[in-house]
């Protein structure tokens, strides 16, 4: 009866901090907080929603933590450069990467194992899919988390409505190399059960992720695990483990099925009502979230960043992601009609003609000066609204997608972790991102022309796009081909081969997963990146950070935070699977 009522009280705790507004949710996935039995197929779609900040790419992401820091880190979005601009989140208090949501994760995955123990072995065995699906995502969770991190509590979360000992509200910090060390462990025990598993009847109803599709989730173990791997391989005391799980499941592909292809995509659909209903970047509001990333741009365009678009040669994924802006910063028209822009100090046209954007290698006078006075707003880029992903209600939230495990796997081949053709897999995953944009720029809901905002920016810049048609097979082959040896700009990878996989990479990845981007970076320097110094001497971090600084709810509130961590909590600190200098 204890264990009961404690599993309730935490039940409580935890949902308190998850309830959403609206009443209305797909019936298919009963609302967790509305739930009066405690049973798994009811904890696991509960436990899953404290990831959403993690896997969804909703308001608290794209007006919180992916632009206001992990896009300043890895340079996929332009800067507003101003003091502090490599911490200024933090300062400001725009939000983190969702570390206090995985705790919350944790603590319900804990009520899970706990009811999961005291069932029959009969009930276990029937019952056993759900806990090893929470797992996976919780995992999921985990890795993005460590990747910021390092050193974080895990095995200790979430015990004390369980054990009803206060000390357990003080969870201690366990070492990095140890959590992934485990994570790789248990992420390959998880394929193995999930290939003897029985299929419980409620399952499909209850995943809203995968559906029931077991072989699916296979795919998600399989293709995090590779991730995760990957992470450590390259140096640090985990190197030869990590470089082992890679050869492990790249060499046996009939026992670690991956995501090959977008319609195996891991990914989270839109629902109609609920915590799910989140249509794709919603949190791009204010104009200084949305200036385009220069170093896309140059790595997208052959006449570089500020350059015109060349239909056939250039990128076809660069204005899907951007609109157009105009030559001299003027205010854009909506056509281009013999129309003076209405301003006394300048004269001429002002139709959107070119790409540009910023980025930290951008001058800090030159960048106050055209982003914030009024003269100049049409100077940059900005993120396409409308398009294939913000206000899409068509969006399905990515978590692993197939050209990101292409490119895993032709690093693999590259380096010799893994038998097979590197540039085989480097052109596969070219072309799976390419399909992949489309995708959804082809089946959005609605278009620019629906836009009728009359200001310059939401309104003539944004409907003043270029709708490339969709390549084929043929053309991104060829395409793809030629960035095998050189950039789109015609000069040479610094890096050779390992740069041309990475630099694609970063291209594939865009502004939708800065953080992967940005781990990328630190682990290998590839594609190499100029960052400029924070303009003011004065400001903390001078340059992009190697780690982000933990909480305040932790510095504030766990004991064991000064003597177990203390040291860490900087911007400076090296992970262990990282390189001390991955910039310039």
């Amino acid at each position: 009866m204890k264990k009961i009522i404690s599993i309730t009280m935490l039940l409580a705790c935890i949902f308190a901090f998850s309830r959403c507004s609206e009443d209305a949710y797909e019936d298919r996935y009963a609302d967790p907080t509305k739930v009066s039995d405690v049973t798994l197929d009811k904890l696991m779609p509960g436990t899953f929603l404290h990831a959403n900040n993690f896997s969804m790419s909703g308001y608290s992401r794209y007006f919180g933590y992916e632009p206001q820091c992990l896009s300043k880190q890895s340079n996929s979005l332009g800067f507003t450069l101003d003091d502090g601009y490599y911490y200024k989140w933090e300062l400001d208090g725009w939000g983190e990467p969702p570390y206090g949501d995985l705790m919350k994760g944790i603590a319900s995955y804990r009520i899970m194992e706990s009811v999961y123990e005291g069932m029959s072995d009969a009930d276990k065995a029937a019952s056993e899919m759900f806990l090893l699906a929470t797992n996976v995502h919780l995992l999921a969770h985990t890795l993005y988390i460590l990747d910021f991190y390092g050193d974080i509590p895990f095995d200790e979360v979430g015990k004390i409505a369980l054990t009803q000992d206060v000390a357990d509200s003080h969870p201690h910090y366990q070492k990095a190399p140890e959590l992934y060390s485990m994570l790789l462990d248990k992420l390959g025990e998880i394929n193995t059960r999930f290939a003897q598993a029985q299929r419980p009847p409620t399952f499909g109803a209850q995943d809203f992720i995968n559906r029931g599709d077991v072989e699916k989730w296979r795919r998600y173990t399989n293709s995090l695990r590779l991730r995760a791997a990957l992470r450590v391989s390259a140096q640090g005391d985990l190197a030869a483990k990590g470089q082992g799980v890679i050869a492990e499941i790249l060499n046996s592909p009939g026992n670690y099925p991956l995501v090959e292809n977008n319609d195996q995509n891991i990914q989270i659909t839109r629902q109609e009502s609920g915590p799910l209903n989140v249509e794709g970047g919603s949190g791009f509001d204010w104009h200084n979230l949305q200036t385009a990333s220069s170093e896309l741009i140059k790595r997208m365009q052959k006449a570089g960043d500020g350059g015109e678009y060349v239909d056939g040669q250039d990128d076809p994924r660069l204005p899907i992601l951007f609109c157009l802006a105009t030559k001299n910063g003027e205010q854009p028209v909506e056509t281009a009609a013999e129309e003076e822009v209405k301003d006394p100090l300048k004269t001429g046209k002002a139709v959107p003609t070119v790409f540009r954007g910023s980025s930290a290698s951008s001058d800090y006078d030159e960048y106050q000066s055209m982003f914030f006075t009024r003269l100049n707003r049409g100077y940059y880029s900005r993120v396409r609204m409308n398009g294939f992903f913000w206000r899409n209600q068509k969006w399905d939230h990515q978590v692993i997608s197939a050209a990101e495990v292409w490119f895993i796997r032709a690093e693999a081949y590259q380096r010799g972790w893994a038998n097979g053709d590197a540039k085989a897999a480097f052109k596969e995953a070219i072309k799976q991102s390419i399909r992949f944009y489309f995708k959804y720029h082809n089946t959005r809901n609605r278009t620019e022309a629906d836009n009728t905002d009359t200001d310059y920016l939401n309104g003539a810049q944004q409907r003043s796009v270029i709708n490339p048609a969709e390549p084929s097979d043929a053309w991104i082959d060829s395409f793809a081909e030629d960035r095998w040896t050189k950039q789109i700009d015609g000069s040479a990878y610094a890096g050779g081969e390992l740069d041309a996989i990475l630099s694609q990479k970063w291209v594939n990845f865009s502004y939708l997963f800065s953080g992967e981007q940005w781990s990328d970076l630190r682990r290998t320097g590839y594609p190499r990146m100029v960052y400029k110094p924070d303009h003011n001497a004065t400001s903390e971090v001078l340059n992009p950070a190697n780690r982000l600084r933990y909480p305040s709810s932790d510095r504030n509130f766990n004991r064991n935070f000064p003597a177990e961590v203390g040291s860490l909590d900087n911007f400076t600190s090296v992970m262990f699977w990282a390189l001390s200098s991955w910039h310039d």
